[in-house]
């Protein structure tokens, strides 16, 4: 089987939920063709869905190491990053990702969405340390 066909019952897979499934689809190909980002770019995808977001984020390394300048690369170190909780890191994926391509919407959604994650998160981490924080939290 080509590595194109297992990398497309690899996305079947994904779709249908089927995680680690498409993993092993995606391992597959990649043995056959170890220097097609896509394979990496999905198997990445796969791995964030199954929740493991270290060998995400592996995978995303290995995108942008074939491929610096592609989008969907720091879009998915970005998303691995995220799932770590490590939003610093997440932010500075995906901007460096715009800086490589402006105006890219998934890595302005993405970068957005960390924006938005990590205030909520310096948020409730001052309320935790402010005395008066009970008082301020609804219902407190």
């Amino acid at each position: 089987m080509s590595a194109e066909a297992l990398k497309a019952e690899g996305n079947t897979a994904l779709k249908a939920g089927n995680f680690d499934e498409a993993i092993a689809k995606y391992t597959e190909a990649i043995a056959l063709d170890a220097s097609n980002k896509v394979f990496f770019s999905n198997r990445s995808a796969a791995y964030l869905s199954k929740g493991d977001a270290e060998k995400a984020l592996e995978d995303a390394e290995q995108c942008l190491a074939l491929d610096s300048a592609w989008a969907k690369g720091h879009v998915r170190k970005g998303a691995a990053l995220h799932g770590l909780k490590r939003y610093d890191d997440a932010f500075k994926a995906y901007s460096e990702g715009l800086k490589k391509v402006p105006g890219d919407a998934a890595l302005t959604r993405g970068l957005e969405e960390v924006r938005r994650v990590r205030a909520e998160a310096e948020a409730a981490a001052s309320r935790a340390n402010n005395p008066l924080g009970k008082l301020l939290r609804p219902g407190g």
